[in-house]
């Protein structure tokens, strides 16, 4: 019975590792819509969205990817970010009991040294692109019922 238990878990283990490579692959082709620029990392991020973040992989970077921490390291990673003017569209991988992807839009102050959370967003990492963009849309159509009054 041992045995089985342990031929098991390296069988389940080498299925996680064989696939995430491609899944991040595949994750972080997804094209920025119109209306967004996507930023290059970590270039791109301005000082107060940086802190406001925290401490996050560079895309191609370990992190933690379960849900067993190790002091010191980020236990996210950048899949991309996209801006939008003062809008900033985060998504990142993060480890747990499942890998998941978690999309954070942010807000630049006028200032420019603060980063205020908006909404922040949950998925599996195949729909993370689908995601981003409805958050990409919605801001879009909030802009226009504005302007429209």
């Amino acid at each position: 019975m041992n045995w089985i238990c342990t031929i098991s878990g390296a069988l389940a283990l080498a299925m996680v590792a064989s696939t995430t490579p491609a899944q991040a692959t595949a994750i972080s082709d997804c094209p920025a819509p119109p209306e967004a620029v996507e930023v290059a990392l970590p270039s791109g991020l301005p000082p107060a969205l940086r802190d406001a973040m925290g401490n996050i992989a560079l895309p191609g970077e370990p992190f933690d990817e379960t849900d067993v921490y190790v002091k010191g390291h980020p236990h996210r990673r950048y899949i991309f970010v996209w801006n939008i003017g003062t809008r900033w569209i985060v998504a990142t991988e993060q480890g747990g009991k499942v890998l998941r992807a978690a999309i954070f839009t942010y807000e630049q102050g006028k200032d420019d040294k603060t980063a205020t959370l908006i909404e922040s967003r949950i998925t599996f990492p195949s729909s993370v692109c689908a995601a981003a963009t409805k958050l990409v849309e919605k801001r879009n159509r909030s802009r226009e019922t504005k302007y429209q009054h």
